[in-house]
């Protein structure tokens, strides 16, 4: 027998969990990713080196000896596995290296805590003190690797965190969190327990010591933060209780840090939060910033304590100057101003029952309210205090009010709506009565302020019941203070019968509406409107009759899908296109590029959607091409982000939103909030200061993919590397490029374009086979039988282009929820004008569809009418052989049907042959290999641990298999996925995290092919299943991926 040829997987290219990281210097920060060290220049946002330290596990502590500035020994952990590293700093050169560990030390148990210790206070040789998952204490040799001191505490647990603080062994204390909810707090030299600390509901996942040991925080699956003192007199017969407990995150919580000033809580939900305390509320939230959807493992801070890095369950790296002010405000914040009436006397009014209709904000100091009786108030925002009250009889009992986000040219302006459809002006810097101008003829039932594209300007878009049209109006306020404000009618915004207005806006030669039916309607504003503006009479009826009614250019209906599109942003204006904005109380935030083309056309792209909040979003605030701030509201929380920078500026605990009134104004100089709850107005500002700026934004050392299962991937090639898609459970579709790193330390993987279409996970993914290096197709597929094809124009930039999509039918479905899942999807041809291909479903159906790109419509052509295989279906393969096209699907029940489609009928079976003992259960993966014209290689892995191989042989109609080969020993649980990477070579991946290349061969005495292990490689990936192969490069992805060479 001929010897079996060597092959290895090497990896080039992972986006895993982050699961630790640390400080080296100021600047230069080293994460885990997976059993990888890294290192990055945070001044420079690089990696500039990375390492394998450790092959199967991953590394879960990084503790820097603080010494040489220029070798920094390195304590790295891991499972039952520990190493010293030292990373070499070249200040000459500016460049690292990581020079590889000596050995690799095991111990008998799960290492949770490490610690640098020394045996006296005096001595130079360091040791290595190591926290054991029962309750045991090692001290290692750091050298050597020796255990050269050994304490079991007298109460044996299981522990699921720990911490250590001392500098000596006789000193060294232990704080460990066990699985019963306390946390136990002991001394190495003397193994008794000194303090137990008990509150906590839950198991303990993290602690940590203050620097001066008199107190300690722990975190638990009860989603609190406690804090514990250790003072010797705060204890009774050693059994202490929380001094505080601290509520805020919305999931369990991984991780805590005590520094000087404040604490620092990492977690489950996704986000990480800074606590501070001051005299007057005790402890609560200062910042609270969102990383991704689930899990934040790891925190660290710089030797000054004045940046956190964090890793993300998504692969990402982020590192995040503290604030100096508060950017979270919680209810009782004393920054967070109740404002009352002024008694009604100080109004001159005898029914003392006033109260508040409208407010709205002026600019970052002052807030304009409009009372029942009446009166306009202004309001020094921060404060309790009226300074102007003016008596507008017109305004009694019915008033609705809006303001200009931003403050342009010095000033801005507020609008209130009456019943008799007049509109009320008010100027910042004015203390007039305000502008009054009857504006419709009716109450007006919606008004929106924005600040126009010209300095010291405003548009005002109001809307009656009768919701025809939207009336466009022009204030501009003269420089000179004598000078009355000009206020013009511009155009009339023409509706459809069936959108109902909700938000407007304008910039240059665009305007975009947003109905409260999730729908959006885009204008182009002719150049010959700039002469053709009319003045508004003040004080009497409006006659807009001559003025220019505008049709929409370009009606999209449910954009958000039946929710309010009710924020709208337009950047990036040109004279023949722009970038609109969207949000929508669905949440998503949708980017849309417009473009005319050379009939004059208008055509809009959907180039990325994302979901930023569970709740809404409620307003877009662009303030530049590179800035666009996203207001949102969930849990009775306004939250503004820094969309491009992904920081989150301020979160104020707020009862606004949905139909309440609120306010939020910006400006480089700071942020003003107001709200209405309980009839009261409430007002909070924040003002920057100068060495601050507006915000800083976080450095994003690494990009991350998805916290939570990656189901499918696909890879192609391009023409400087290859495109890589990937979908899964949080709904998003990414492409990435990935080339071979250039240098080491590079980064192989960068995120392209990003799109959150779907409401439901995506299971399949798959690339268009085309010859084309500028377009290339993509399908995807999953939940709620949903099929959407994408176009990819790939140029300087990627754009992501929806091109139509097959959603559930109500009549067959009741619910979204009822409609069956696709399984898994199968290419059966493609040409440049369509595709074809097959689709699976869990209701046991196979669907045959045609996509014609031209006219961006699914058909489908055939299925399988009796639901032959009677259960769900898992996997599905095809083939093309001698002009007959063969489709391979397995079900559940571990069987395996063959299908000729060939021909034009629309029911598919009866199939051409049975595999009914292919697996004991369900056929999780499948892939065929045509050999020559009358064989095809059959490949599978199934829920039963065992991969299977067997030869279908084709002699004129009939088809027959060869005996199955099964190979149950090879993995020890489900197998995932199984591909072919040529006629001799195929490779397995199974949840064991093994994955295996496979050696094909023909056995002669049997009469089949066979396989034979050539490579098992451990892999990082938790709970994979996707795999996509192409030129010897694997994909693996599940809770992250990696990328691997067969060589």
């Amino acid at each position: 027998m001929d010897p079996l040829p060597l092959v290895d997987f090497v990896a080039t290219g992972s986006r895993l969990p982050v699961t630790a990281v640390a400080f080296l210097t100021e600047t230069i920060v080293v994460s885990a990713n997976g059993g990888m060290l890294r290192i990055h220049n945070m001044a420079e946002n690089k990696c500039i080196e990375e390492k394998a330290v450790f092959e199967h596990a991953r590394i879960y502590g990084i503790l820097p000896l603080r010494g040489s500035e220029e070798d920094h020994r390195v304590l790295v952990f891991g499972a039952k596995s520990w190493t010293i590293v030292s990373i070499l700093i070249d200040f000459g050169t500016d460049t690292m290296s990581i020079q590889s560990a000596t050995q690799i030390f095991a111990v008998a148990d799960w290492i949770k805590a490490a610690h640098w210790v020394r045996i006296s206070p005096t001595s130079t040789r360091w040791q290595v003190a190591l926290a054991l998952a029962h309750n045991q204490v090692l001290v290692c040799d750091a050298e050597t690797g020796l255990v050269v001191g050994e304490a079991e505490c007298e109460e044996r647990s299981i522990l699921y965190a720990a911490a250590f603080a001392g500098d000596t062994i006789d000193d060294l204390l232990v704080a460990a969190g066990t699985v019963f909810n306390q946390v136990l707090v002991w001394q190495f030299a003397k193994r008794q327990v000194e303090r137990r600390l008990v509150g906590h509901e839950g198991v303990i996942f993290g602690v940590h010591f203050s620097t001066d040991r008199t107190t300690l925080a722990s975190v638990s699956d009860d989603r609190t933060l406690r804090l514990w003192s250790l003072l010797l007199g705060d204890s009774e017969c050693g059994k202490v209780e929380p001094r505080e407990t601290l509520y805020g995150h919305h999931a369990r919580i991984w991780q805590c840090l005590i520094l000087e000033d404040c604490i620092v809580t990492a977690s489950e939900d996704g986000t990480c939060r800074v606590w501070q305390a001051d005299d007057s509320h005790g402890w609560r939230t200062v910042e609270c910033w969102r990383q991704c959807k689930k899990n934040v493992w790891c925190i660290a801070t710089n030797p000054e304590q004045t940046i956190v890095a964090s890793g993300g369950g998504d692969g990402s790296l982020q590192a995040r100057p503290l604030a100096k002010n508060a950017r979270t405000v919680e209810a009782a914040d004393p920054r967070l101003v109740s404002v009352p009436l002024p008694p009604a006397e100080a109004l001159g009014l005898e029914n003392s029952k006033d109260f508040i209709r409208a407010f709205a904000i002026l600019d970052r100091n002052t807030a304009v309210v409009a009372t029942d009786s009446g009166h306009i108030l202004r309001q020094t925002i921060g404060t309790d205090q009226f300074s102007v009250s003016l008596a507008v009889p017109e305004l009694r009992c019915y008033a609705m009010a809006t303001g200009a986000a931003t403050l342009v040219g010095g000033g801005g302006m507020a609008a209130i709506g009456l019943r008799d459809g007049s509109v009320a002006v008010i100027l910042a810097g004015s203390n007039e009565k305000p502008l009054l101008a009857c504006l419709h003829s009716g109450p007006v039932q919606r008004l929106v302020v924005s600040t126009a594209d010209c300095p010291r300007s405003f548009d005002l878009f109001t809307a009656d019941a009768d919701n025809e049209f939207i009336l466009w109006t022009r204030i501009t306020v003269p420089l000179g203070e004598q000078q009355v404000p000009r206020w013009t009618i511009r155009a009339r915004l023409a509706l459809p019968s069936d959108a109902c207005f909700a938000t407007a806006t304008v910039n240059g030669c665009w305007a975009a509406v947003g109905s409260k039916k999730g729908g959006l309607l885009i204008y182009t504003i002719p150049a010959s409107m700039t002469n053709s503006d009319m003045d508004v009479t003040f004080g009497e009826h409006l006659d807009y009759s001559a003025s220019l009614l505008l049709q929409p250019s370009v009606s999209m209906p449910r954009v958000h899908g039946k929710l309010t599109l009710g924020a709208i942003a337009i950047a990036k204006v040109e004279h023949h296109s722009c970038t609109i904005y969207t949000g929508g109380r669905d949440g998503m935030l949708q980017t849309f590029t417009v473009l005319i083309d050379d009939n004059t056309s208008v055509k809009v792209t959907r180039t990325a959607s994302a979901r930023l909040t569970p709740g809404r979003v409620e307003q877009l605030i662009s303030t530049g091409n590179q800035s666009l701030l996203v207001v949102t509201f969930y849990r009775r929380r306004l939250v503004l982000i820094d969309h491009f920078n992904r920081t989150e500026i301020l979160s104020v605990a707020c009862a606004g939103g949905a139909n309440k009134p609120w306010q939020i104004y910006c400006d480089t100089g700071g942020y003003s909030v107001g709200f209405m709850q309980g009839g009261e107005l409430f007002t909070y500002q924040r003002q920057m200061e100068s060495e601050e700026g507006a915000h800083v934004p976080c450095t994003r050392l690494i990009d991350g993919v998805s916290s939570v299962d990656i189901r499918s991937a696909d890879i192609t090639t391009t023409r400087d590397g290859y495109l890589l898609a990937t979908a899964g459970e949080d709904c998003s579709l990414r492409i990435h490029h990935y080339n071979k790193p250039q240098r080491k330390g590079a980064d192989s993987l960068k995120i392209l374009a990003e799109t959150r279409h779907r409401a439901s996970a995506i299971r399949c993914v798959t690339f268009i086979p085309s010859t084309s290096q500028l377009t290339r197709y993509l399908l995807t597929a999953g939940a709620g039988s949903e099929l959407r094809c994408w176009r990819l124009d790939i140029s300087a930039r990627i754009n992501l282009v929806d091109c139509g999509a097959v959603l559930p039918t109500k009549p067959k479905y009741r619910v979204e929820r009822d409609a069956p899942r696709i399984m898994d999807i199968a290419i059966l041809s493609s040409a440049e004008e369509y595709f074809t291909f097959a689709a699976a479903y869990s209701d046991a159906s196979i669907r045959i569809w045609h996509m014609d790109l031209t006219s961006q419509q699914f058909t489908c052509v055939a299925e399988d009418l009796a639901r032959t295989h009677a259960c769900c279906i898992l996997s599905l393969s095809a083939v093309t052989i001698d002009s007959r096209c063969l489709l391979f699907s397995g079900a559940t029940n571990g069987e395996l049907l063959i299908w000729d489609i060939t021909s034009d009928d629309v029911d598919i079976g009866p199939p051409v042959l049975v595999l009914s003992d292919l697996h004991q259960s369900g056929v999780n993966a499948l892939d065929v290999r045509k050999l020559d014209e009358s064989r095809i290689l059959v490949i599978s892995g199934g829920d039963d641990s065992s991969v299977a191989i067997c030869t279908i042989t084709i002699v004129g109609n009939k088809l027959s298999s060869s005996s199955i080969c099964r190979y149950i020993d090879t993995h020890a649980s489900s197998v995932q996925c199984v591909g072919f990477i040529d006629d001799n070579t195929a490779v397995s991946v199974s949840t064991d995290q093994r994955l295996v290349a496979w050696s094909i061969a023909l056995d002669h005495s049997r009469g089949c092919h066979s396989l034979n292990m050539l490579q098992m490689s451990c892999i990082q990936v938790a709970d994979p299943s996707a795999l996509s192969l192409l030129s010897g490069i694997v994909v693996v992805a599940g809770i992250g991926l990696q990328i691997f060479k067969l060589l």
